[in-house]
């Protein structure tokens, strides 16, 4: 599963905008599961995709089989310090697989961030890094291992009660091991890059759990062993924030880019982009999670840089009883090469399934989900797939 890393990628859009309204609350120490005078820890326990995997490499023809589960140990750690608040998150996958032993592989994630409250002046810093063997999205099937580092900076000024302005500066790497391929072409030469972007914000509260938020963003990517890849983009939107204490929490966002590659051949991308992370408390029984997202990423292939891909999900939750709860859930995800001329065909990802849960206490949970997914091309045959996956899942933890 590549859920980690979808989830990153989003993030690395979208936290920048929302960076300066993403510290934790004032009183998340008090909340933590576990309280040590001024440090509040929160640990978690998950189990995921315990089950069989019917296509562990996402074959066109012959799939294999094998039996795998991922065990996740997580922890969120709160400091409260006079005027500075430091949140650290520190998560290890160690992933199994029973006979394909090239499969099994661990992964590190961490970060940390620090918050400074001097009043109207608000800095801030980040730092998070992967060292993952995960698949890097939907495109690249292959589970290599790459390293990604990102270092934000920033700070707020409240100029009025309820307007704010940001500016915030933001570094992310990334490395493949060399070596490591995906149908014959090197993902180190495809991927090793760094951005470098600057953002400006301007916040205005529209009530005490919504802030709307106009960013305009400046990024530029150069790649170490491809500069033909490089480019420029720029981007500008609106961006509206939900508190997570009312009945509708996340964010959603929608702006103009423009992607400019530095390879005169290739055609260039300008247009409307979009995230959207929203969840929605409906009579207190049924909870509505959705997720959009609508942008440009490179691509591994050398005739295709890069494409649009245009996608989302949504998962409906209910509560039949406080011990049980079922859900269901649905995605689609279209990608859309580009190159030298404007369409090359496009692959689509289409996925569904549900599944039944029970709460054993307050912080653990079982679930048992079956899960159908499929890949459609339009450029080649050997590209398509299907898997159908019935997994198992444990959580323990503040937010099971």
């Amino acid at each position: 599963m590549n859920r980690i890393h979808l989830c990153a990628a989003a993030l690395m859009v979208v936290a920048p905008a929302a960076s300066a309204s993403a510290q934790p609350p004032p009183d998340a120490v008090e909340q933590a599961a576990i309280r040590l005078g001024p440090v509040g820890i929160n640990p978690s326990i998950v189990v995921r995709d315990l089950g069989i995997d019917d296509n562990v490499f996402n074959e066109s023809q012959n799939p294999k089989r094998d039996f795998t589960f991922t065990l996740t140990p997580r922890a969120d750690v709160l400091f409260r310090a006079g005027r500075v608040r430091t949140t650290i998150t520190t998560a290890t996958d160690y992933v199994y697989y029973e006979t394909y032993e090239s499969e099994r592989g661990t992964n590190q994630l961490a970060s940390v961030r620090f918050d400074i409250d001097l009043g109207r002046l608000q800095p801030y810093a980040t730092a998070s890094g992967a060292n993952t063997r995960e698949r890097l999205n939907r495109e690249v099937d292959a589970r290599a291992r790459h390293r990604t580092m990102t270092y934000t900076g920033g700070l707020s000024v409240r100029i009025a009660s309820r307007i704010s302005v940001g500016a915030a500066a933001r570094r992310t790497t990334m490395r493949f091991d060399e070596g490591t391929s995906f149908r014959g072409v090197a993902l180190d030469e495809s991927f090793d890059s760094r951005t470098d972007a600057v953002e400006g914000s301007f916040d205005f509260e529209l009530t005490p759990l919504t802030t709307l938020r106009l960013v305009g963003e400046r990024a530029e990517q150069t790649f170490d062993l491809q500069p033909s890849r490089n480019s420029r983009s720029y981007r500008l939107g609106p961006m509206l924030t939900f508190s997570p204490l009312g009945l509708l929490n996340g964010s959603a966002s929608v702006a103009y880019r423009r992607f400019e590659p530095n390879d005169p051949s290739l055609v260039p991308y300008s247009g409307l982009v979009a995230h959207v992370g929203l969840t929605a408390l409906i009579v207190s029984r049924h909870k509505l999670e959705t997720a959009f997202n609508r942008d440009v990423q490179y691509s591994y292939e050398r005739e295709a840089p890069y494409y649009l891909s245009t996608g989302g999900s949504v998962t409906w939750t209910t509560q039949l009883t406080s011990t049980f709860d079922v859900r269901l859930t649905g995605g689609r995800q279209r990608l859309q090469y580009r190159g030298d001329v404007q369409e090359l065909g496009a692959d689509t990802f289409t996925s569904y399934g549900g599944g039944v849960g029970v709460r054993l206490a307050h912080r653990i949970r079982l679930g048992l989900d079956a899960l159908r997914t499929e890949r459609q091309s339009e450029r080649a045959a050997e590209r398509e797939y299907r898997s159908q996956r019935l997994f198992a899942s444990f959580t323990w933890g503040a937010s099971s």
